[in-house]
């Protein structure tokens, strides 16, 4: 009996393909389990933009460029894919998230492609985490996506500026002349400004965003205007309370400065000591005294009861003669001289009685 021999060479060609197919497939192998290498899934919105989502709102109540508000209904959108078209299961990894005004973040809800807006959720900035996962595959995941503020993610959704309506109105603050950039300073609401005169502005500051404030109000528009961006313009002296509105909500804020002063107008001209303090006290005025006007120095401060110190060189915003005001108060004696105060920079010096100088009164 013959025994049948394999030859050589063909075992030799047999065994070296067997080794090449095993080392390829060891290059597309991972992990002690043997998972098939891929690619990491990509999420894509509505126009086939990579590494986005889409939103849309849901508002039967309100117009298209009011805020979100309570009911609104937001909904997310995408579609995820990869190279080997592993079947996704992205919503599972969705959470909303509030930022609330205090900048603290807790989450809304989980695993859903919409939200409904509800009551406690006034005032929250909404945003949203979402992850690419695909069931299988390797990798499973990629990076995922962090929406802080859906309203400012896409400027051509419908989704409109800024957090949840809070359904509050607080003013929270005030610039002092506006338009006036030598001379603005800020103040907090609760340090009201002690001193005025007729032309001064003031810029009011409320807690929610300044378009969407529908409605400002003055309770004494002879003592003071408000334009409908909340800017304030004192005409008189006088208590005011100036209201904003937005919604059913209002906040406001009263002003009450007890020291007022008038200026003598630059066409009417400047005038001598004598004749300042006579013009003052012809109309029951009086000339103010140094720390009235100023303490001297280029410290802004509020409230001061000192003009300069609140104003600044505003004071220039408003017709005047000369770049000076007459105090009452006496400098140098056997010289007839008095104090004034420079309107650009508060500096207290003084000059002869004789010399003619701009008028500024404090109005009882």
């Amino acid at each position: 009996m013959k025994i049948k021999r394999f030859n050589s060479c063909t075992v030799a060609f047999v065994f070296f393909l067997s080794s090449s197919l095993n080392i390829v497939n060891a290059t597309d192998m991972t992990g002690s389990a043997g998972i098939i290498n891929g690619t990491a899934p990509v999420i894509y919105n509505d126009k086939n933009e990579a590494g986005k989502v889409s939103f849309s709102r849901v508002n039967e109540t309100m117009g298209v460029d009011d805020e979100l508000d309570v009911t609104d209904i937001i909904k997310m959108s995408w579609t995820v894919t990869d190279a080997e078209g592993d079947e996704e299961i992205t919503l599972p990894t969705v959470e909303w998230i509030c930022t609330d005004t205090s900048n603290k973040t807790h989450v809304l809800a989980t695993g859903v492609n919409q939200y409904v807006i509800h009551p406690d959720d006034k005032g929250c900035t909404v945003g949203v985490n979402i992850t690419p996962t695909t069931v299988t595959g390797e990798p499973r995941e990629n990076v995922a996506l962090s929406i802080k503020d859906i309203s400012t993610y896409d400027v051509n959704d419908n989704i409109p500026t800024g957090p949840v309506n809070p359904h509050l109105l607080n003013v929270i603050g005030y610039l002092i002349a506006p338009s006036n950039n030598s001379a603005t300073y800020y103040a907090t609401a609760d340090a009201t400004i002690h001193t005025a005169f007729p032309g001064a502005q003031i810029q009011l500051e409320t807690d929610n965003e300044d378009d969407q404030i529908d409605e400002w109000t003055t309770s004494n528009p002879s003592i003071a205007t408000v334009s409908d961006k909340g800017v304030v313009t004192i005409k008189a002296k006088g208590a005011f309370r100036i209201t904003a509105r937005h919604n059913e909500a209002k906040g406001s804020i009263v002003f009450n400065p007890q020291k007022f002063f008038i200026f003598r107008d630059e066409s009417a001209g400047k005038l001598n000591w004598y004749d300042a303090k006579a013009w003052c006290e012809s109309q029951g005025y009086s000339l103010p005294t140094r720390d009235d006007l100023s303490t001297g120095n280029s410290d802004r401060t509020v409230p001061s009861d000192s003009l300069w110190q609140e104003w600044g060189a505003s004071l220039d915003d408003v017709s005047h003669a000369g770049t000076v005001f007459w105090t009452s108060e006496e400098a140098i004696a056997d010289q007839d001289a008095y104090y004034y105060v420079y309107t650009a920079t508060g500096r207290i010096t003084s000059n002869l009685a004789e010399k003619t100088e701009g008028v500024a009164c404090i109005v009882p």
